[in-house]
């Protein structure tokens, strides 16, 4: 039964995306691309890590009076630079440095990491216009280097912990996770994404899930119950039936998981992911904006060793606050086949904009692993301070608590610091 559920889960994924490749040529699309002065409703949607949501977050700094520049006269030389190649070429590029250290404490080990990520992102406008059938190019090259013997992300490894105390931050090279094709078309209703992406940027997210912006413990910046693949080839569709509905499906070869310290740059892989999500976005109480999620996902290792099959579903709900850029977030989700060594995953976080660029937040998560019955829960809190345009810097401080595998109780402490420049 599981080999016919995964079939019929192939076969229809790659039916909504012939279909809606049949639909976009029998229809005149008419769409609203973004250019680097002007953020589109698209980009509203944006995870806040994806290649759009970090280009939308860096033309906010760009045109804020509030923030000043580091090196003024580099700053607005380089943004006018930026600007020309816009209006010359149709692209736009953002380069970003962002480095991590974190200490790991409890009473049997003690280990420390520092790593850092520099990501040179950006998106081609290759045909159409702005309001006329735009189809972009959108790719993402980076370099993951470790500065001591083990980086953040080996961190885990080193203890008895369920999940990471960060997501990415790994000792894993140069890397291109996002190579990829991006048609909006019947006024913004329908996306058409294929090439070579990370999945995770279009499904499962949330407002405060970006490990180099929000929090670092991969139960809020990633979801431990799934093996998502770093990256993969594959196809994704995006569609908006009707305001505030929102139908995501997409599948793609798994071409590495995060925990991997190396990626397979093969696009051969057998091995396969698949998801359907749907979203409804309403107003709440207060009159506040909502948004309920549902995701389900299924991957395959079709005979590739280095990775398991497994299936499950998460459950995101995310409410506005009271104050302006304040949100709740509350997730539930879980796995089976044992993909990863967490099944089931609750956590309810918060998170407040404060002078509009400054960050706090607050969670609380709790998890179960899926080969003992032991439960660990963590709480996290951090402050973003985006001290000028470019540069901003980020304490960050994670408890940990609950059992091992043995059963055995401890707490653990995890301190970090996290830096970020981008241009």
């Amino acid at each position: 039964m599981g080999v016919l559920y995964r079939a019929a889960h192939f076969r229809l994924c790659l039916l909504i995306g012939t279909l809606c490749l049949l639909g976009a040529g029998s229809i005149n699309p008419v769409s609203a691309a973004a250019d680097p002065a002007a953020a589109s409703a698209d980009l509203e949607d944006a995870a806040p890590d994806s290649i759009d949501g970090v280009i939308k977050q860096r033309d906010e700094l760009v045109y804020d009076p509030r923030r000043r520049s580091l090196f003024p006269e580099f700053y607005y030389k380089l943004r006018k630079k930026r600007l020309d190649w816009w209006q010359k070429h149709r692209v736009d590029l953002t380069l970003t440095y962002d480095l991590l250290a974190q200490a790991y404490n409890d009473r049997d080990v003690s280990v420390n990491g520092t790593a850092g990520d520099l990501s040179l992102s950006g998106r081609w406008l290759i045909t159409g216009q702005r309001f006329n059938k735009p189809v972009y190019l959108l790719f993402r090259f980076r370099q993951r280097h470790a500065y001591t013997d083990y980086a953040p992300a080996d961190i885990r490894e080193q203890t008895d912990l369920l999940w990471g105390t960060v997501d990415g931050f790994s000792d894993s090279g140069f890397q291109i996770p996002d190579f990829y094709l991006d048609q909006i078309l019947f006024d913004e209703k329908l996306a058409l994404r294929y090439g070579q992406f990370s999945i995770d940027k279009f499904v499962d997210k949330h407002q405060l899930r970006s490990t180099k912006r929000y929090f670092l413990n991969q139960a809020f910046s990633s979801n431990p119950t799934i093996n998502f693949p770093s990256y993969g080839a594959g196809f994704a569709v995006d569609w908006k039936p009707r305001p505030g509905w929102e139908i995501t499906a997409g599948i793609s070869n798994i071409q590495g998981v995060e925990d991997d310290d190396q990626i397979d740059l093969s696009i051969d892989s057998t091995a396969l992911f698949g998801t359907v999500q749907a979203a409804c976005n309403f107003k709440g109480l207060g009159d506040r904006d909502v948004r309920f999620q549902l995701m389900a996902w299924e991957s395959d290792q079709n005979r590739e060793d280095d990775y398991l099959d497994g299936y499950g579903a998460s459950l995101t709900l995310e409410h506005g606050g009271i104050n302006h850029g304040e949100t709740y977030v509350l997730r539930l989700a879980h796995s089976a086949g044992d993909p990863t060594n967490t099944d089931t995953l609750a956590f309810l976080g918060y998170g407040r904009e404060i002078r509009r660029f400054d960050s706090l937040g607050l969670g609380i998560g709790a998890g179960r692993s899926s080969t003992a019955s032991a439960w660990q829960t963590v709480l996290e809190t951090y402050y973003r301070w985006q001290v000028t345009k470019e540069l901003v810097i980020t304490p960050d401080l994670q408890v940990i608590l609950g059992d091992d595998e043995g059963g055995k109780s401890k707490v653990r402490a995890v301190g970090g610091i996290r830096i970020g420049i981008v241009f």
